[in-house]
């Protein structure tokens, strides 16, 4: 699918990617800007041109102040996706977030190749986070002596005192901390958003004391779920396909 821009107002000629039934809807990204285009009465077939004046689904950001409040979580509704994540999977929230700033798994800025893995790196940290509290949990009823136990040998080496399992996730929560404040400062700073509390921590204090809001804060500042569908796996939290052009 290719478009140009006809005239300076959001008038844009569209080249049909394949026959579509009138009323379909797909959207397109040009110069950060993701748009919305339907089709007009009567249907296009592949090839067809036709003009459309597009809507502006999600400019490249709002500058110098949030989209939502910090508090604003709920108003998405209590079983939005991003609200779900933020609450019981706040990795995969901020993963979601982080694709969508292109960051690395680190938090940092990287290539394509890096970022595009930043995801699936830290889907498998959660994975492994809950395959290990399973662990946890079911030798933490066996007895280190009861043989006939397949959970037995694993208690006795490595789960007695739950030694590394808080190692593990102690490591697991300043990551998430981290990468969280690292995340709001990159949007901060992209955004031309100021600091209004806690005098240069203010990323580091709303990741460490209002996780869930601050996920969801934002998630909603990078992507207006008005109009663009959330999605619980996606890489980028978004049900919508984005066409780059």
């Amino acid at each position: 699918m290719s478009y140009q821009a006809i005239s300076s107002t959001n008038i844009i000629q569209v080249v049909a990617p394949s026959n579509l039934d009138e009323g379909y809807k797909f959207n397109t990204k040009h110069d950060g800007t993701i748009y919305t285009v339907v089709v007009p009465p009567g249907g296009v077939k592949e090839g067809d041109v036709f003009y459309h004046e597009v809507i502006p689904l999600m400019a490249d950001g709002i500058i110098a102040r949030w989209r939502n409040g910090l508090c604003d979580c709920f108003n998405l509704g209590f079983c939005h996706p991003m609200l779900c994540n933020s609450l019981f999977f706040p990795l995969i929230a901020i993963a979601q977030v982080m694709t969508r700033m292109k960051l690395t798994w680190l938090g940092n800025r990287g290539p394509e190749k890096e970022t595009s893995q930043t995801f699936k790196i830290i889907l498998l940290i959660v994975i492994a986070s809950i395959i290990f509290s399973g662990f946890q949990l079911l030798s933490a009823n066996v007895s280190p002596f009861a043989n006939s136990s397949p959970f037995a040998t694993l208690n006795v080496l490595i789960w007695n005192d739950s030694f590394l399992y808080q190692i593990f996730m102690t490591t697991l929560s300043l990551y998430t901390i981290i990468i969280i404040a690292r995340t709001r400062a990159y949007i901060r700073a992209k955004y031309k958003i100021p600091e209004k509390q806690c005098g240069g921590c203010e990323d580091y204090c709303c990741a460490l004391f209002c996780q869930c809001c601050t996920v969801t804060q934002m998630a909603c500042h990078t992507t207006d779920y008005q109009v663009i569908s959330a999605a619980y796996c996606t890489p980028d939290g978004r049900k919508t396909t984005v066409i780059e052009v």
